[in-house]
């Protein structure tokens, strides 16, 4: 966890609003496909879900962030 909050630390503004952007498509698109495969029509679900994968994927990019640098540059 001290990894992922130095580097969110470390972020620039711009660098942070484009992850949440990229994290609100990324748990929009697993929304749809979680509703696509079940018939279950829960509000409630549907947030934690979204709300889940936006973390998940906001989580990883910071975890990872100077290993996606690093490949970037090459």
């Amino acid at each position: 966890m001290k990894a992922i909050e130095k580097n969110e630390k470390a972020a620039s503004r711009k660098e942070r609003e484009i992850i949440l952007i990229l994290s609100l498509i990324f748990g929009d698109l697993i929304n749809k496909l979680f509703l696509k495969f079940t018939s279950i029509d829960s509000f409630i679900l549907t947030m934690i879900i979204g709300i889940g994968s936006m973390y998940c994927f906001q989580s990883g990019y910071y975890y990872f962030r100077n290993d996606i640098k690093k490949i970037l540059k090459r």
